[in-house]
């Protein structure tokens, strides 16, 4: 299994992000604000975008084909490596960035302004703890951050409410 050299001090890393369910709670969770887009979000690889702009070239399949060869041979080690490249906060710095706050088994992060149909959150295990990935789309922006969950501990839900987004850890 390869290891990109930043993860070196968080051990072994598997290479594969896995979407975490968020559990909606509450009476209006489903109702929530809709930009009426459906384009991709915040999670979004340049290979996927790139992907919908040649769809709409029928005239050129046979070239489409090839291209998505060469290109998802290439393109996967890269995205991946520049995924991990990026600052991975530590919790509690996260935590105070914004007002969040951790007990033994949760982690509660509050986000007001998200549009909660396209959060998400995603998993990366590592040998001392998953690393999360936070994706929370706003009106005009939103928010990506990856950060270590405590040493030791593993992601094993996920929940919204209120504005509220609860993380729960084993």
């Amino acid at each position: 299994q390869w290891v990109h050299p930043s993860a070196s001090s968080r051990g072994t890393v598997s290479m594969e992000w896995s979407r975490v369910e968020i559990e909606m709670l509450g009476a209006g969770a489903p109702a929530s604000p809709s930009l009426g887009v459906t384009m991709p979000g915040l999670d979004a690889t340049a290979e996927e975008m790139h992907g919908l702009f040649l769809e709409d070239l029928p005239h050129f399949d046979d070239v489409r084909a090839g291209h998505d060869r060469v290109f998802s041979d290439v393109a996967a080690p890269v995205e991946m490596s520049k995924s991990l490249a990026r600052e991975i906060q530590p919790l509690e710095e996260l935590l105070r960035e914004f007002g969040g706050s951790r007990s033994d088994h949760r982690i509660v992060i509050p986000l007001p302004s998200t549009l909660p149909d396209g959060l998400i959150v995603e998993k990366l295990a590592s040998d001392e703890g998953d690393i999360v990935r936070l994706i929370a789309p706003e009106r005009f922006g939103g928010v990506l951050r990856k950060f270590e969950m405590p040493e030791g501990r593993r992601l094993t839900g996920a929940s919204w409410e209120e504005g509220v987004l609860s993380l729960t850890m084993d």
